[in-house]
């Protein structure tokens, strides 16, 4: 298969050994081009340079491959999807309502307002809710600022029926507050 990559395995077996004679032999060849070819290093820098070589010698062997490393492990086998059975999809029911303008009624007039409060958290869901009152209320957006999370919350963690009441005792209220 294309998308499999093959085992990588050493061809002559010696890989282990030169991984880990490679940095001494870096250090080693670096020191003694430092030392051999460099004018006018004095002794106490030559003895820093030795300095140099013991730390260099003293880190590298915390970082030296293993002689044997632990295999990877093997991967697990992928689980294949079951293939789900088509759902056959109910269209939605078509409501009969009344549908019109309510910026061409009366300010006084009781219309039923369609509320829908979107699933803000994950717990909740879409919901609709048919709320009757006067047609200034909407025109104005007045139901707006009275809204807060906590009759939010209540609203949506209650059964349809209740929750419809609720809101209307809600609506009520506020449009009690509203009128002289």
């Amino acid at each position: 298969m294309a998308g499999r990559m093959k085992k990588l395995v050493p061809t002559d077996g010696n890989w282990i050994p030169e991984s880990r004679r490679f940095p001494l032999d870096l250090i080693a060849s670096v020191m003694s081009g430092l030392r051999g070819d460099v004018e006018g290093v004095t002794p106490e820098e030559r003895q820093s340079l030795k300095e140099l070589q013991k730390t260099w010698l003293k880190k590298l062997a915390n970082r030296l491959p293993d002689s044997n490393p632990r295999p990877p492990s093997p991967k697990r086998p992928r689980l294949r999807a079951k293939k789900k059975a088509p759902q056959v999809e109910i269209p939605p029911a078509v409501e009969e309502r009344e549908e019109y303008n309510v910026y061409e009624v009366e300010d006084s007039e009781v219309v039923r307002n369609r509320i829908c409060i979107p699933r803000l958290r994950s717990h909740w869901k879409l919901r609709y809710f048919e709320i009757m009152m006067p047609a200034f209320v909407i025109k104005r957006g007045l139901l707006n600022k009275h809204f807060n999370w906590e009759i939010v919350d209540k609203i949506m963690g209650a059964p349809d029926e209740e929750a419809t009441a609720f809101l209307q005792e809600f609506v009520d209220d506020v449009v009690k507050d509203l009128t002289p």
